[in-house]
């Protein structure tokens, strides 16, 4: 039996989900599974759990940079140190959740990544995040515009809330089939393999 979906629960903060944005895409077409990108706002889930973000731990905040650069090294994935490390990601999620599942929203998850760590911009200004995903070839005018909706607010906020409630607490988070949780870009392989053995158990 062969999973059925995968969710890939990501915020534009963490440059540890943008390391495995690079790589869900593979692991669920090995498989045949649908991935399902699911964006959420990280520090609403620190808020909910009491939990404080790496950047927090002085001695672990000052490692998290030197990694990312050989983690982004190894991979051979474009990366540029932060001027300012923290992103308000509130109106590129936003933006991503008008946005079709599947190939299209991939299209646009890995536009607005480019912006959040390959090329250091502010992804809390409109025109930032508009002419991303207008480059995307997206309207990007029409979707920042949308970013004010009620309910577009209010689905960012249950899939923060969903995460929470599934036991979830960081980035990326990936649930198969709706349930069996994995966390962190250095458990693709471990993914992987339990997608593999879901197939041939």
């Amino acid at each position: 039996m062969s999973a059925k979906k995968l969710e890939f629960f990501f915020d534009f903060a963490s440059p540890y989900s943008y390391i495995a944005s690079h790589q869900i895409e593979a692991v669920a077409e090995k498989h045949g599974t649908e991935l399902v990108w699911q964006p959420f706002v990280l520090g609403g889930v620190f808020q909910a759990i009491g939990a404080n973000a790496p950047r927090d731990n002085k001695p672990k905040g000052e490692y998290l940079l030197q990694d990312l650069e050989d983690l982004t090294a190894l991979y051979g994935i474009p990366y540029k140190q932060r001027t300012e490390f923290i992103i308000r990601s509130i109106l590129p999620l936003r933006a991503t959740l008008q946005i079709p599942q599947g190939q299209e929203r991939a299209r646009a998850v890995h536009a607005l990544y480019k912006g959040s760590w390959a090329e250091d911009q502010d992804m809390s200004r409109a025109e930032v995040v508009e002419g991303l995903l207008t480059d995307a070839g997206f309207d990007g005018a029409a979707l920042v515009e949308g970013t004010q909706q009620p309910a577009v607010k209010d689905e960012l906020r249950k899939n923060t809330e969903d995460i929470v409630s599934r036991g979830g607490f960081g980035a990326p988070t990936y649930f198969v089939d709706g349930s069996k949780m994995f966390w962190g870009h250095d458990r693709l392989d471990v993914l992987d393999r339990y997608l593999e053995n879901m197939q041939t158990g």
